[in-house]
């Protein structure tokens, strides 16, 4: 089954499909490209189905999951030495691929500003100042952005908090309070603990934000307030490495916001921490 591309599992399995899986596989055929390009609920929409639907198609193709499906998926449209970047060819020297790469992230950095909601920047901001305590929430890459911003908030005077274990950011945010906020980072809006995370805050009345990618998606669903950040134009957007330089854009904006609501406090925390860490500093 290995050499079958993922068009011919779905021709070979038509017969065998219940009707609403039929119904995705045809939306699917007719529509690959798009398909190859959409997240799991922007696919369920387009084809008239539920998440779930399309979660048991693709297990009733052989794959673990609709993420499983678009890696194989685009094994029909894109050549191997495209997965790691599309923009990028073999051939390139390397200025050749600085010139993109950073050419690619100035303009997600661009596109990320155009669309940026500065009300709900605003009120983010708001929440995190006012909040007691500010925990984030996050895996892989977008927990090494929420460390970055632990780093940059604790220097301002926000007690903020980050948790690398899944199961300790499950139980710290069981018990998060009414005055306390979350900030969930996930690109792609579907990582499971993270949506875990968000839903369990929103059941103690936490403040909720959600630092996400554009599209409808749990994380998005369940937070207050959503900020989205752009990504390169590449099928695996999940993966997309210039996206953690637009969430790293908006922490720091996000933290500068914050500094100058009450900048005399935030002045004063930025003094006494640096003396804290000056002895480690030669």
């Amino acid at each position: 089954m290995e050499g079958i591309s993922c068009k011919q599992k779905i021709r070979g399995k038509m017969n065998h499909l219940t009707n609403t899986e039929a119904k995705i596989a045809k939306y699917v055929l007719d529509h690959y490209d798009q398909v190859l390009s959409s997240n799991i609920t922007e696919l369920a929409e387009q084809a008239g189905v539920s998440d779930a639907s399309v979660v048991r198609f693709c297990k009733s193709l052989g794959y673990k999951g609709y993420q499983d499906f678009k890696i194989n998926a685009a094994r029909d449209l894109l050549p191997k030495e495209k997965h790691l970047n599309p923009s990028l060819e073999p051939s390139d020297d390397m200025g050749t691929i600085c010139k993109k790469i950073f050419g690619t992230e100035v303009a997600v950095l661009d596109r990320t500003l155009a669309g940026l909601d500065l009300e709900a920047v605003e009120r983010a901001a708001h929440m995190i100042r006012n909040a007691k305590k500010l925990v984030i929430f996050g895996s892989g890459g977008s927990l090494l952005v929420g460390k970055d911003a632990q780093h940059k908030f604790l220097k301002i005077g926000i007690q903020v908090y980050v948790y690398e274990d899944m199961d300790m950011q499950l139980m710290a945010s069981s018990l998060m309070k009414e005055d306390e906020v979350a900030l969930c980072i996930s690109h792609s809006g579907y990582n499971s603990n993270v949506v875990n995370c968000m839903k369990n805050a929103a059941e103690c009345g936490a403040g909720r934000i959600a630092l996400v990618s554009q599209g409808k998606t749990p994380v998005s669903k369940n937070a207050e307030v959503v900020l989205y950040t752009a990504s390169e134009e590449t099928i695996f957007k999940s993966e997309s490495v210039s996206t953690r330089i637009a969430q790293l854009a908006i922490i720091d904006s996000l933290v500068a916001i914050v500094a100058f609501q009450d900048y005399e406090d935030s002045y004063q925390a930025i003094q006494q921490t640096r003396r804290a860490t000056s002895q480690n500093k030669y």
